[in-house]
C-alpha cells in the first residue's frame, strides 16, 4: 500500500483531512520535478537580450514563473511542517485545559457519589482517547515527512534535502516535545477515582521472595497505549 493511501485511510474522523500533511500534493510536485530535464544554463554568459525567446526545457515548455520549481517543493514542506506543528500544540493545550477541569471537579468530589465519580471517569477517558488519537496523528505525519523526503532525494538527487528537514523536524516542538505530563495527570486522576491506598513498606527481614520479570518489546508508537492500559 502506498503511504498516501495509508495516510488517507487513517485520518481521524474528529480531525478531518485538513490538519494532515498534504502528502499527495508534495508527491505531485516530486513527480513533475523528476520529469523535468532543464536545458543547461550558459554559465559563461554575462549578457542577455530582451528579444531572445525565453529558455525552454527539452520538451519545449517555457520556463517562466509559473513553472514548478524545487523552491516550490521546499516552500510546501515548510508550510506543511508549520501546519502540523501548530495543530499538535493546539490540541495538547486543549487536552491540558480539559485535565484542569477534571482535576478541579475531583477536588470537589465525594467518592461516595457514584454518579459524579462516573462522570469524572468518562471525562478522564475522553482525554485519554483524544491523547492517543493525537499521538497517532503525530506519528502518521512524522512518517509521512520521512517518506516524502526520501522519495524527493531519490527522484531529485541533484537537490537532496532529507537530512536537513529531518534534523529540522527533530528540533520542532511537535516532535521533541515531552507530553508525558498528560499521562501522569491521568494516572493521578484514575488513582483518586479508584481511591487507591498507598501500601505501607514491609520491613520484616524474615520475609523474602523471588522476583521474576518479563520484558516485552513495544513499538514506540504504541508506548502511550500500553501506559494507558496499565493506568
Amino acid at each position: 500500500m502506498k503511504y498516501g493511501q495509508h495516510l488517507r485511510e487513517n485520518i481521524a474522523p474528529d480531525y478531518g483531512p485538513l490538519p494532515y500533511m498534504n502528502y499527495q500534493h508534495l508527491d505531485d510536485i516530486i513527480r513533475i520535478l523528476s520529469q523535468k530535464s532543464l536545458s543547461s544554463a550558459n554559465l559563461e554568459s554575462r549578457q542577455i537580450s530582451l528579444t531572445t525567446p525565453a529558455p525552454t526545457n527539452t520538451k519545449g515548455v517555457v520556463l517562466d514563473s509559473t513553472t514548478i520549481t524545487e523552491e516550490a517543493f521546499l516552500s510546501c514542506v515548510d508550510s506543511e511542517l508549520t501546519k502540523v506543528e501548530a495543530f499538535t500544540l493546539r490540541k495538547v493545550m486543549e487536552l491540558r485545559n480539559k485535565l484542569d477541569g477534571v482535576e478541579i471537579k475531583i477536588k470537589q468530589l465525594s467518592l461516595n457519589d457514584e454518579e459524579e465519580v462516573d462522570i469524572c471517569q468518562k471525562l478522564a477517558d475522553d482525554v485519554a482517547t483524544k491523547f492517543l488519537t493525537l499521538e497517532k496523528y503525530v506519528n502518521i505525519n512524522f512518517m509521512g515527512f520521512h517518506k516524502i523526503l526520501k522519495k524527493h532525494d531519490k527522484y531529485c538527487p541533484a537537490n537532496p534535502c532529507k537530512t536537513f528537514y529531518v534534523n529540522r523536524m527533530h528540533s520542532q516542538a511537535w516532535v521533541r516535545g515531552d507530553y508525558s505530563d498528560v499521562v501522569v495527570r491521568l494516572s493521578e486522576i484514575y488513582s483518586t477515582l479508584r481511591n487507591d491506598q498507598v501500601a505501607e513498606e514491609n520491613t520484616d527481614a524474615s520475609q523474602s521472595f523471588l522476583r521474576s520479570t518479563t520484558k516485552y518489546w513495544v513499538k514506540t508508537e504504541d508506548v502511550s497505549k500500553v501506559k494507558y492500559a496499565v493506568l
